[in-house]
């Protein structure tokens, strides 16, 4: 079955820049009516090379606005992984792996995430210093406290809390660790604060009161005093 075909839902594809791919089909007589070259060491396609789909200086980057097909191929985890063993990989470059994520509200459908969402992480004693990574939509909030207590060295036996933070520099608590980034409404250059437990036993932000699902939204209506409901009542007597 041609590497191409093998799109089942897994988890992973893996991009491929179409201009090294189209090389190597020429090289391999891929297509049946394009195998006059095929073999000729003057069309050998080398290491996968996917330069023309980043950005420059950046190994995991992409370029915005890529079109499937057109700019880039999909492959699943089996046949990438051949090309790989028998090609390998440009020096300097790392995989591209992207999941496939369900998405749709009501109808649900299944696509490949090219791009990630990016998050910019920080410390709450140091919001200053920034650390910006990639995330799938997928990702679940206890992966992006994992990934962020290992950028800042953080023990495994230390307690912590994230924040969603927003411009108007008020907070909001991610406490469920199993929802998703697309579950939390997390959008692309959301800033997330991790915070430590004092050694005291308390918070640094203090402790931790989010609105309850049951919250009114609706401000409170002021009292009607006696006095002004009984001059209302005076005045339809007079009617």
């Amino acid at each position: 079955m041609p590497i191409t075909n093998l799109y089942v839902f897994f988890h992973l594809r893996y991009l491929v820049d179409s201009r090294w791919f189209k090389q190597w089909k020429k090289y391999v007589g891929f297509d049946s009516w394009d195998k006059y070259q095929m073999g000729d060491q003057n069309v050998y396609p080398g290491p996968i090379d996917n330069s023309g789909l980043l950005k420059d200086g950046d190994s995991q980057s992409l370029k915005e606005h890529l079109i499937d097909e057109l700019d880039y191929i999909l492959l699943p985890t089996e046949g990438w992984n051949r090309l790989v063993s028998w090609y390998t990989l440009m020096e300097g470059q790392e995989p591209i792996a992207r999941k496939v994520v369900e998405q749709g509200m009501f109808v649900k459908h299944c696509k490949v995430e090219v791009y990630l969402t990016e998050l910019k992480l920080c410390e709450n004693g140091n919001m200053n210093s920034v650390v910006t990574r990639r995330f799938s939509k997928a990702d679940t909030i206890d992966t992006i406290e994992k990934e962020i207590r290992k950028i800042f060295n953080i023990p495994g036996e230390k307690e912590t809390r994230l924040w969603n933070k927003y411009m108007s520099n008020t907070f909001e608590p991610l406490n469920k660790p199993d929802s998703t980034i697309q579950d939390a409404g997390l959008y692309q250059g959301q800033v997330l604060v991790i915070e430590q437990k004092n050694e005291d036993g308390t918070w640094p932000r203090g402790p931790s009161t989010p609105k309850s699902p049951g919250a009114s939204n609706f401000s409170t209506l002021p009292k009607i005093s006696p006095s002004l409901s009984n001059n209302y009542n005076n005045m339809n007597n007079r009617k």
